[in-house]
């Protein structure tokens, strides 16, 4: 009886040092294409939360109905501010203005999210300046890829809200594909689009539970949505995500299903040409068990493998596409490769059972036969 103490997958598995690598370069390549697909997609959802998941804020106040930032107008009067700071559990409330609008210098333009802040307490802007300093009045901060597109410098013009503001520093994390992120002061934002305000950032005094504090605050304001930062994010996420559903279900799909054949039929092959050796362990007493674990074996020695090769890849590319692309943003989430590997470890599994039959019929007999 064959010693259960020898590592027959591994050995079978890497006997052949150039089947070897192509079964895990073959696999690695498939799962990789996958990686780099649903990193573009939590890329995109990354930048799209930028902003919120940077503020300190615990709670966010918007109009009745308004859940989102993008795709959303919100409107809040004035005294909505002292509502909310007279609200127990409130160490304070910023609101802010916002607005979708063009930012332009010469022939370049830039589709852009605007807010107009408070530069003094400085909550609701940007959390690093790159260059320069926060805005006064007249002036503007801009996303530093945004800016490089308008080849705005620090102290050149750009035109906002039908104006001209004076650029004083810029900052990173906002810029996607298709928009970017500016801030002024909420003086000159109110004095040309009026004294409303959109959404009200709130903290919550040591103690509070968030959860806790925006109940409370629905419960006592009237005409008015209220969030934690994280329900809000997840709602902007949510909201990005169904403007893209269709377009990343067929890419995320058509990417899957390359994959898993090619997953399939590389560990099927493999197993089909081990034939021989798996009449050796059955010439030797190996039961069928004892095979079909062989064989699942491998397949997991070839998909852990890829997982690991396909991620390190994954993780360079990314870095080396946001270095040449600074817009697109390519996240290798610790899930998406747990769920990768998942998903791979049981495909490759079914790809090597499914010839296990003729693995349990093979002659031990053809072990000593000469190849013809």
């Amino acid at each position: 009886m064959i010693s259960r103490r020898v590592p027959l997958a591994r050995r079978a598995l890497f006997q052949d040092r150039r089947r070897a690598g192509l079964t895990t370069a073959g696999v690695a390549a498939a799962l990789l294409l996958v990686l780099l697909l649903q990193g573009i997609f939590d890329g995109a959802m990354r930048q799209v939360t930028a902003y919120l998941r940077s503020s300190p804020a615990d709670v966010v106040v918007s109009q009745e109905g308004v859940r989102t930032m993008h795709m959303s107008v919100s409107a809040l009067a004035p005294d909505t501010v002292t509502a909310v700071e007279r609200v127990d559990g409130v160490a304070w409330a910023e609101p802010i203005r916002y607005t979708t609008t063009v930012l332009a210098r010469g022939e370049r333009q830039q589709l852009s999210y605007v807010i107009g802040y408070d530069p003094a307490t400085g909550r609701a802007g940007p959390r690093h300046l790159v260059t320069g300093r926060a805005p006064r009045a007249g002036e503007i901060v801009l996303e530093e890829i945004a800016a490089d597109r308008l080849d705005a410098h620090i102290g050149e013009q750009v035109t906002v809200l039908g104006d001209q503001f004076r650029v004083t520093g810029t900052f990173r994390g906002g810029t996607s594909i298709a928009n970017s992120m500016a801030f002024i002061t909420t003086d000159d934002f109110a004095a040309r689009r009026g004294d409303t305000v959109a959404y009200i950032l709130v903290g919550a005094r040591p103690g509070t539970d968030p959860a806790q504090l925006a109940r409370r605050l629905a419960g006592e304001l009237t005409g008015v949505t209220v969030q934690t930062r994280q329900q809000f994010a997840a709602e902007e996420a949510s909201l990005v995500q169904d403007m893209s559903a269709d377009l990343m279900r067929i890419m995320t799909l058509v990417g899957f299903l390359i994959a898993l054949a090619v997953i399939a039929l590389t560990l099927f092959a493999l197993t089909m040409a081990k034939l021989r050796e798996h009449a050796v362990v059955k010439a030797m007493g190996g039961p069928t068990g004892r095979l079909a674990r062989v064989v699942l074996a491998q397949a997991a020695w070839s998909v852990g493998l890829a997982v690991a090769i396909a991620t390190v890849l994954a993780v360079g590319l990314g870095n080396l596409v946001e270095r040449i692309s600074p817009a697109v943003a390519i996240a290798i989430e610790p899930a998406s490769v747990a769920r990768v590997a998942l998903v791979a470890l049981v495909v490759g599994a079914l790809g090597a059972i499914v010839p296990l039959r003729r693995v349990a019929g093979v002659d031990p007999a053809s072990a000593f036969r000469r190849a013809s």
